[in-house]
């Protein structure tokens, strides 16, 4: 492999795929996305589609890409397109539990891996005022569900059952172990 590609323009997975100490690009990708219905299915297909439209322009390299969606039952909750949004999704998400799942592809010569990784996630009964006050920061509107596990958003957030970096975006550990396989370290 010549590289290691992030088909990514999200700063968290650029956070966590520095964790490691490997040397990366970041190349955000360039495509549409079409929900498949299941969250998990759609997850996937995004995940791939990404990685597949840099490594196209990028054969030597390993592109990894991702998706993250935050989910109730089969209701995918996106990021907010303004603040009335935002705030209707976190009181929705007030009190209750929700899921993440974050999906990662590499794609690289001869490589085509996907894979994903699902949180649970309790959000603890928010005010109204809080809320308010947490958008008034901008943090959320450009996050699925409306927060940010790794900003003010954590005080949210009474309990996570799964990996705290898959509901960052990318899951560290499992990331890692795929990237030894392939990499030298």
């Amino acid at each position: 492999m010549k590289s290691l590609i992030l088909a990514s323009s999200s700063p968290r997975r650029k956070e966590v795929m520095s964790l490691f100490g490997i040397p990366f690009k970041v190349i955000p990708p360039r495509i549409k996305e079409n929900p498949v219905g299941n969250p998990v299915l759609t997850a996937r297909k995004l995940a791939k589609e990404k990685a597949i439209s840099v490594w196209k322009k990028h054969k030597s390299s390993l592109v990894v890409g991702a998706d993250t969606l935050v989910y109730v039952g089969e209701k995918v909750i996106g990021k907010p397109y303004d603040e009335r949004e935002a705030f209707r999704t976190l009181k929705f998400l007030s009190g209750r539990y929700h899921k993440v799942v974050t999906a990662v592809s590499f794609v690289g010569k001869g490589i085509r891996r996907t894979f994903h990784d699902v949180a649970r996630v309790k959000f603890r009964k928010l005010t109204d005022e809080e809320i308010l006050f947490y958008i008034s920061t901008g943090e959320p509107m450009d996050k699925a569900g409306a927060y940010g596990v790794q900003g003010f958003g954590a005080t949210f957030i009474e309990r996570i059952e799964g990996d705290f970096y898959t509901v960052m975006g990318l899951p560290a550990v499992k990331v890692y172990s795929f990237l030894r396989k392939f990499l030298p370290l």
